[in-house]
């Protein structure tokens, strides 16, 4: 039995997450409005890409959705996101699957991707679409 004031077990939370994310509000949020900013054109520069493989793909591609840096690609059979991210990851791009039945290919890059690195992972996603065509 604890005393009042003990703050013990999980429901104190976790100290080093606290900590991390403190230091990343204090590094990436300091101005207010660049990270938010850098999020919004990052998010663009995904969704042109998604449309470009959709428009490529039509008769696969289901729909794309997504905001910000979480994006989502679905496809109509339901094995082509696993047949999607295995060569993608053969191409050197880690990709999950999401859905009720893994026919999403979920994309959740790093708020700190840079455009350049962001373009490389997207050119590599629409190669392993059309590749599994």
């Amino acid at each position: 039995v604890w005393e009042p004031g003990e703050h013990n077990g999980t429901f104190r939370g976790n100290n080093p997450a606290f900590v991390t994310a403190t230091a990343a509000l204090e590094t990436y949020w300091t101005d207010g409005s660049a990270m938010e900013k850098q999020t919004r054109t990052r998010g663009e520069q995904v969704e042109q890409a998604l449309i470009s493989i959709t428009e490529e793909n039509l008769a696969d591609v289901r729909e794309y959705r997504g905001r910000g840096l979480v994006w989502g690609l679905e496809f109509h059979a339901k094995d082509r996101a696993s047949r999607v991210a295995r060569r993608a990851f053969e191409l050197g791009l880690l990709i999950e699957t999401s859905g009720p039945e893994g026919e999403v290919v979920k994309l959740l890059p790093a708020l700190t991707t840079t455009p350049d690195e962001l373009d490389e992972g997207l050119s590599v996603l629409a190669r392993a679409v059309r590749e599994t065509a």
